[in-house]
C-alpha cells in the first residue's frame, strides 16, 4: 500500500452519486472546474477520479444543494444532520445501542426510506424499506446509505465490521466493480426483495470508544472515510490484523512478519502463502493499519506531524507524508485542517 497507486473512484459511480445535482438547475460544469475535475474524465465510461477530487466535489455539491444527500431523496437532508446524529450516538455504551439510536434518528424524517433492524441469535440485519411514492433519484442512494452506516459503525467501535451479505432490490449497476471496495469484499446480491446488510450479532456488544471531539474530526474530513478501501480478506488476514493491533496497543509500534509468524506457530513462508490465498499480504495489512493509526492520531491536535509519523513507524516525517498522500490524496496537514485545500 505504501508503494501502490493513489486511491481513485469510478467516474461512472460519481455520476450516479451526483445525478440529483445533474438533474437540478445547478451548473455542474462550474463545480467540476472549481474542483479541478476534468469533464472528459468525469463523463467517461472508464474514467477514474482521484480521491481528493471526489471529496472536494461532493462537499461543494453538499454546499450548493444544501443537502447532505445531494438531491437523491424525496426531501433534502439539511446540512448538519449527520453531525447532530453522530454527537447523539457517541454517548451510547455499545454498538447495539448506537445502531438503535441511528435508526431512530433516521426515521424521524420519513425521507424515502424506513430503517429497521432485525436480529436473531447469530446475525443482525439492517433493512432500508422504500416509502411508496417517495422519490429516489438514483439507486446509488441505497448503497451509499449502507456504506455510510457501515463505515460509521466500524469507526464508533474502532473495528472492521465484516459484512456477511448485502441484498439490493435493484439491478446490478454499471459501477458494480466498486462494490468490493465499498463493502470489504462481502457478497452483494441484486434484484432481491429487501435492501439489507447483515453481520454477526457479536458486534452489537462492542463498546463505543469515540468522543464528541473525535466526532468533530470525523465530520470535518467527511466524506473521505466512506471511500477508503480495505479488502476484508479471510480468517488469516483478520488474525494478523488483530495481532498487529494488540502489539501496537502495548508497544506503540508494529512488529515484523517474523514476530507475527512465530506468534501463530507458522513459518514466514507459510504465513505469506496463506495471506496470499485470501488476496492479502502482510505488507498491505500493515500499511492499512498505519493509515488507520495516522488518521486517528491526526484527529488529536496534541500530536505533531512528526509524532504521528513516529507512531506509524516512520523514522523520517517526509516518508510518512509521502505515504499518507499516497493513501488518501491529501497531506497530513491538509487532512488535519479538515481537507480545506
Amino acid at each position: 500500500m505504501d508503494s501502490g497507486k493513489p486511491i481513485t473512484i469510478s467516474a461512472t459511480m460519481m455520476r450516479h452519486a451526483l445525478s440529483g445535482v445533474i438533474s437540478s438547475n445547478f451548473d455542474l460544469s462550474r463545480l467540476l472546474k472549481k474542483c479541478q475535475v476534468d469533464q472528459s474524465v468525469f463523463f467517461s465510461t472508464t474514467g477514474r477520479l482521484p480521491l481528493e477530487k471526489v471529496v472536494m466535489l461532493l462537499r461543494h455539491c453538499n454546499g450548493v444543494m444544501q443537502d447532505e444527500a445531494n438531491g437523491l431523496l424525496q426531501e433534502p437532508i439539511r446540512i448538519g444532520w449527520f453531525r447532530a446524529m453522530a454527537l447523539s450516538v457517541v454517548h451510547c455504551r455499545t454498538l447495539g445501542q448506537a445502531i438503535e439510536r441511528i435508526l431512530e434518528f433516521a426515521n424521524l424524517f420519513e425521507n424515502s426510506f424506513i430503517y429497521t433492524k432485525k436480529a436473531d441469535k447469530k446475525q443482525v440485519k439492517i433493512i432500508l424499506q422504500r416509502i411508496p411514492e417517495h422519490q429516489v433519484t438514483d439507486n446509488y442512494a441505497i448503497n451509499s446509505m449502507f456504506t455510510v452506516l457501515h463505515r460509521f459503525c466500524g469507526w464508533l467501535c474502532n473495528d472492521r465490521i465484516l459484512l456477511n451479505q448485502i441484498t439490493l432490490d435493484f439491478p446490478s449497476p454499471d459501477y458494480r466493480h466498486e462494490f468490493k471496495y465499498m463493502f470489504y469484499g462481502a457478497p452483494v446480491l441484486f434484484n432481491q426483495e429487501l435492501n439489507a446488510i447483515s453481520f454477526d450479532r457479536q458486534y452489537l456488544d462492542h463498546p463505543i470508544i469515540q468522543t464528541e471531539a473525535s466526532v468533530e474530526n470525523y465530520v470535518r474530513r467527511a466524506p473521505m472515510d466512506i471511500f477508503l478501501p480495505l479488502d476484508a480478506g479471510g480468517p488469516w488476514t483478520k488474525e494478523v490484523r488483530n495481532r498487529l493491533k494488540e502489539v501496537f496497543s502495548v508497544q506503540k509500534q508494529l512488529p515484523q512478519l517474523e514476530f507475527v509468524a512465530d506468534e501463530l506457530s507458522l513459518t514466514t513462508q507459510t504465513l505469506r502463502r496463506r495471506l496470499k490465498s485470501e488476496g492479502s499480504s502482510f505488507e498491505s495489512i500493515k500499511a492499512q493499519l498505519r493509515r488507520d493509526i495516522a488518521i486517528n492520531h491526526l484527529g488529536n491536535n496534541q500530536f505533531s506531524i512528526e509524532a504521528v509519523a513516529e507512531a506509524c513507524g516512520y523514522t523520517e516525517p517526509s516518508s510518512f507524508i509521502r505515504a499518507f498522500r499516497n493513501w488518501t490524496g491529501f497531506t497530513p496537514l491538509q487532512f488535519r485542517k479538515g481537507l480545506n485545500i
